[in-house]
């Protein structure tokens, strides 16, 4: 990610140290005394790397290295500063998530963070494209999480405690040969809210928004080792995670305007939990690890809700899994390895729903103008999937390495099976500075709502992409390094809603494709001199094409220019400080052009929109501050964290809509532009550890 490790350099560790020293005092001459030095194969990977160790310190993540991705080229947020990452001109819909081996429910929260503790993160990985045979249904990025394992220590205590969440973490030595660790964290949004208080707009007036129960989250995670001996470990691991929210709409809000059936109570709910066990064992020649994992993934949105309509609608979602799945990571010599990966999942999905029937997929620009008759139905569908690959890496010459790997995966809902090679090519062109060529062909299901019988077209294809990459990377002296890499991606078989035609029963189809290419600079510095950073620079364009009208047009996410400048600096013993500057090119939008009368409800307008995402908002920037101090409190280690997200209070537009509450015919064309909510906010945050 931040840092390159070239060929023929070596990294020698504390633990690679304690095996290499040998003690010994003779007292006599035949009487000689050895101090044996033991240690864990797991406690290899109990402590963070240096790479996330960065992201956790990065001003504006607050202590989330997830969070900081946005700073780390080719990602933007799609839609807004609290939204899912889009990576390289992709879908956010189109990421894999991984967590220790193991699928994750979600891993973004609805409100901003990860749902890690900063304390259990060891190593995180973005794969931005061209990865290998080991991942499977993505088209897009992938986010490789890896959960450090617990140290053996005595049983520690850590408290945090933040303006956004509070939280614990629990970790120690259970036994000689186990450890543990659990983390708990609660949001504290609710304690900025009233229940029953209703919100102001910009201009101070009642918005008709009324808080039912305040946005809320809460995430815990744990895991159970046991180092069975040298060369076997078995780990247990849980993690889940929970976000809500409920408000009351008036005629007044704005939603209820645009769309009075929305008008009433509504509320939001989704969570999931997830356990899962990874024996792995060692040998001189290989490493084999299997994992068993389960996962109830549940979502609930209701509105509508009033005196004569108690019901209202909604839609729920809900998802059981179990994941098998195993990899052998095989050393023929020392020219030669060989990774094996196989996987099955077995997936009940269900869907319930009593809403309305909206024909809308991402290349439509308002999903609200496309409501259809009210619908309901409840539908159970298996959606089994699995796969297997292998990839062989070979180093001909101590020049070259070449790893070429091929995964055959088979979904069976949709009974397709596709066989995706997958190439990558490294040439060194000095022991410090490499070559890269990348080049592999992907697929994932399509979305479950387009897929459904009654509301979608079981029929349709997956969708598949195609990634190629060229780079080139180079350490440099004092620990600087520097790398720059070109993508171009093609995407086929996405989906288009019908809404007229002779097939427009179909409600679906396959016609919609998509490219995005670009370039991405990063220099980075590591840690030397009291301090380090790295500045990013991406250039990128993504567009999406309906083979129905033969119209192409910029994708939403479409963001051509992104800068990121990050640098932290140790002031003293106690004090560290740093900042984060971003600033990226206006997010597209579709223009409103016309008012026209609300064919369903007399008295209300709707926009009428020009060409999709043909306009661009203004630059968007901001500036994010943090400083952190070693302190103790009654004789026991703490830190006191200060933050200042958007120091200089800057106001990003995120979309625009009319302005309804001036609009009494459809000659007032009045627009509001709203801004993305993430106005300067200061945090302070405490730990303590016992």
């Amino acid at each position: 990610m931040l840092a390159f490790t070239a060929k023929k350099r070596f990294i020698l560790s504390p633990i690679m140290l304690c095996m290499a020293m040998s003690v010994h005092a003779q007292t006599k001459k035949d009487d000689i005394e050895h101090i044996e030095v033991i240690y864990k194969r797991s406690s290899i990977t109990s402590e963070i790397t240096e790479d996330t160790e960065k992201l956790i310190e990065m001003p504006g993540a607050l202590g989330d290295p997830l969070r900081a991705v946005f700073a780390l080229p080719g990602v933007v947020a799609a839609g807004g500063s609290m939204s899912e990452p889009a990576v390289r001109g992709s879908s956010p819909s189109d990421n894999m998530f991984e967590v220790d081996f193991m699928p994750a429910g979600y891993i973004f929260h609805d409100f901003g963070s990860s749902i890690f503790n900063r304390h259990i993160i060891q190593d995180f990985q973005l794969y931005s494209a061209g990865y290998g045979a080991g991942y499977s249904n993505a088209t897009g990025a992938v986010f490789d999480v890896t959960l450090r394992n617990p140290k053996y220590q005595p049983i520690t205590t850590t408290l945090d405690f933040s303006m956004f969440n509070a939280g614990f973490f629990v970790e120690g030595q259970a036994t000689e040969t186990t450890a543990f660790y659990v983390s708990g964290r609660k949001s504290t949004l609710p304690l900025f809210f009233s229940e029953g208080e209703e919100l102001e707009d910009d201009d101070g007036e009642p918005s008709g928004v009324t808080i039912n129960d305040a946005p809320d989250d809460h995430d815990y995670q744990g895991k159970f080792l046991w180092d069975i001996n040298n060369n076997n470990t078995l780990t247990f691991n849980f993690t889940g995670a929970e976000d809500s929210a409920a408000a009351g709409f008036s005629e007044r809000a704005e939603i209820a305007q645009k769309t009075p059936e929305f008008q009433g109570d509504a509320r939001f709910i989704r969570d999931f939990n997830s356990q899962s066990i990874l024996w792995d064992h060692y040998s001189k020649k290989f490493h084999l690890r299997v994992g068993i994992g389960a996962l109830d993934h549940s979502g609930r949105l209701e509105f509508g809700k009033q005196p004569n309509n108690l019901s209202g609608f909604f839609e729920q979602e809900g998802e059981k899994q179990l994941t098998y799945k195993a990899r052998l990571n095989y050393t023929v010599n020392p020219q030669h390895r060989f990774v094996f990966d196989a996987a099955y999942f077995d997936n009940e999905t269900s869907y319930e729903y009593d809403t309305f029937q909206y024909l809308c997929t991402e290349i439509d620009p308002d999903c609200d103008l496309k409501k259809g008759e009210r619908i309901s139905g409840k539908r159970t569908i298996d959606l089994d999937s699995g796969f297997v690959g292998i990839t062989h890496i070979w180093q001909p010459h101590e020049d070259w390495q070449t790893e070429v790997g091929v995964q055959s995966q088979h979904n069976r809902y949709t009974d397709e099976t596709f066989t995706s090679p997958r190439v990558a090519i490294n040439y060194y062109v000095t022991p410090n500075s490499v070559i890269s060529a990348k080049v592999g062909r992907y697929n994932r299901m399509q979305d479950v709502e387009y897929i459904l019988p009654e509301i979608g077209n079981p029929a349709l294809k997956s969708q598949v992409a195609t990634h190629s990459t060229l780079g080139f990377r180079q350490v440099l002296e004092d620990e600087w390094s520097w790398s720059i890499e070109g993508y171009y991606k093609t995407m086929e078989d996405l989906p288009l809603a019908i809404d007229a035609g002779n097939d427009a029963h179909l409600l679906y189809s396959n016609q919609v494709e998509g490219r995005a290419y670009g370039v991405d600079l990063l220099v980075n510095k590591n840690k030397t001199d009291n301090w380090y950073g790295w500045v990013a620079l991406s250039y990128a364009k993504s567009e999406r094409t309906d083979l129905r009208r033969n119209i192409t047009r910029d994708y939403y996410a479409d963001t051509p220019l992104v800068f990121n400048a990050v640098l932290n600096y140790d002031i003293n013993e106690l004090w560290q400080g740093g900042f984060n500057f971003t600033a990226r090119s206006g997010q597209a939008y579709t223009p409103i052009v016309g008012v026209r009368e609300n064919p369903d409800h007399a008295g209300r307008f709707l926009p009428v929109y020009g060409d999709p995402f043909s306009e661009r908002f203004k630059t968007y920037h901001r500036l994010d501050v943090r400083f952190e101090r070693k302190t103790t409190v009654f004789g026991l280690e703490g830190k006191l964290i200060l933050e200042l997200m958007n120091a200089y209070g800057q106001d990003n537009v995120a979309y625009i809509d009319l302005d309804y509450d001036k609009i009494t015919s459809v000659n007032d064309l009045h627009i509001k532009e709203e801004n993305d909510d993430f106005e300067m906010r200061p945090s302070i945050g405490f730990s303590v550890t016992f």
